[in-house]
């Protein structure tokens, strides 16, 4: 008997190394883990967040993820014999790259080349042949020097969109991953600042758990808001589903206090965009002038009991950022962007956020509050494993609007 208890316990031991090698899996509910990593690049600080993914069974590398942009734009294995392209992709800085259309399998892992989810088929995505000149290439054709095999100069291979304002034929690589009949299209971020000293990473958790939901609704700590239908489909591994705007949010309540004195109100679209870099950014009209305000809170717009997503006093972001306020909407290029405002990288330091697709929600709970049931933990009953494991995260670029369209 003691030998049969010792070899059931060092097997445990051993699924607990192989899970701590893995840093992402399957949890109880069925939802899947992946890691998104804080990485501090030379060019760009403090840092961004990347996820990696591999493109019909190739390496994993990392990618730009990003919650303001709709699908996958791959620098990946580029062809420099190329010079078709039939998509183009404006971001807020006016960074535009120009893509052909493929598709191929699809898998999301770590970064120590474990594959975590492979897609059932094939996924399109855009293969990026040219870029107008911007930070990360030199313009005009894509060179040596930041294709093929090598990373552009911020050290990833693209930008992984996670948004949900793709079309039926190409959109984000998130709702297109199998998944449990028993969930949910959707995904959790869990990025806070808190885990990011234990571990250096973040979670991006697929699928939206009914359990999960149930907590959500029983805390009243968890800020919840309807996502803006874009009237568009998205697909899915088995079809489309109902996809959203650019600004996820139809509206928050802004209040500005400019370096005068004067203060401001004002309803505008909200994007919570992992991509947003270090600033507050608006893009708004009415509200030239208010750039650099002394004072910004942003809350829902419940009149009874609104609730603050946001703050920044003294023009200071926590990315060393400030408020920028953009009077074109359409800057960058973006002529049906419309007036909105970019919620900062920065805010997903402090919130755990949850993107119910299929509910047509978004969930944002505050760091503090009491974390949601499928993070991933590592179980041990009676000296048997029973793993759940996953990763947390931080980071993103501090050049103002970076990687974001919104």
């Amino acid at each position: 008997m003691k030998k049969i208890l010792l070899t059931l316990f060092m097997a445990g031991i051993a699924c607990t190394i192989a899970s701590s090698t893995a840093l992402a899996q399957t949890n109880a509910d069925g939802s899947i883990s992946i890691p998104i990593y804080a990485t501090n690049g030379v060019n760009y600080t403090p840092s961004h967040y990347t996820i990696y993914a591999a493109i019909g069974g190739g390496p994993l590398v990392p990618y730009l993820f990003d919650t303001g942009a709709p699908y996958l734009m791959s620098f990946y294995n580029t062809d420099l014999s190329q010079t078709n392209t039939n998509g183009l992709f404006t971001f807020s800085t006016g960074l535009t790259y120009y893509y052909q259309s493929l598709n191929d399998s699809i898998s999301l892992g770590s970064n120590n080349s474990t594959n975590v989810i492979v897609s059932s088929g094939s996924i399109n995505y855009g293969q990026v042949r040219y870029t107008n000149g911007d930070a990360y290439n030199s313009g005009g054709i894509i060179s040596n020097a930041t294709s093929g095999t090598n990373p552009t100069l911020n050290g990833t291979y693209g930008d992984f969109g996670a948004g949900f304002y793709g079309n039926s034929a190409l959109g984000t690589i998130l709702t297109q991953m199998p998944l449990t009949n028993t969930l949910s299209l959707g995904y959790t971020l869990d990025l806070t600042t808190n885990l990011i000293a234990a571990s250096g990473q973040g979670s991006l958790t697929l699928g939206v758990s009914q359990a999960l939901l149930d907590s959500y609704a029983t805390n009243p700590n968890v800020i919840k808001m309807a996502l803006s239908p874009s009237g568009t489909m998205i697909p899915t591994a088995g079809g489309t589903t109902n996809g959203y705007g650019r600004a996820q949010v139809a509206n928050v309540a802004v209040t500005l206090t400019s370096s005068n004195g004067m203060t401001t109100n004002s309803l505008i679209p909200y994007v919570l965009d992992t991509g947003g870099g270090p600033n507050a950014v608006i893009y708004a009209t009415n509200l030239a002038g208010y750039g650099g305000a002394t004072n910004l809170v942003v809350s829902t717009t419940n009149a009874i009991n609104p609730q603050i997503l946001e703050t920044v006093l003294s023009n200071s972001t926590p990315w060393g950022g400030g408020v920028d306020v953009i009077s074109n909407p359409t800057y960058g290029g973006l002529t049906n962007g419309g007036e909105r405002m970019n919620s900062g990288g920065y805010f997903f330091d402090s919130n755990i956020v949850t993107f119910d697709i299929k509910g047509g929600y978004v969930y944002i709970l505050p760091v503090g509050a009491v974390p949601e049931p499928s993070s991933p933990l590592l179980l041990l009953t009676g000296g048997l494993l029973l793993v759940g494991y996953g990763a947390f995260q931080r980071g993103r670029p501090s050049q103002k609007g970076l990687a974001t369209p919104s």
